[in-house]
């Protein structure tokens, strides 16, 4: 299975939650992505795919209502 796709299409989100902001000691602030993080985000994600509501999703995005 290639879930490329659905990586690319989180990237930006995954890397905005892994982004770490560190004071620096003269003051100012580093701002980074922590990639480890990224990565254990990322498994989260394939992790959480098995229990994504499909058929729910597919009825909604037909039209139909509960």
């Amino acid at each position: 299975m290639d879930d490329g796709g659905l990586f690319i299409a989180y990237d930006d989100y995954m890397t905005e939650l892994a982004t770490v902001e560190e004071k620096q000691s003269d003051g100012s602030v580093k701002s980074y992505v922590d990639e480890d993080l990224k990565q254990e985000i990322a498994l989260k994600l394939l992790e959480e795919i098995p229990n994504f509501p499909l058929e729910e999703a597919e009825r909604i995005a037909g039209g139909e209502t509960d």
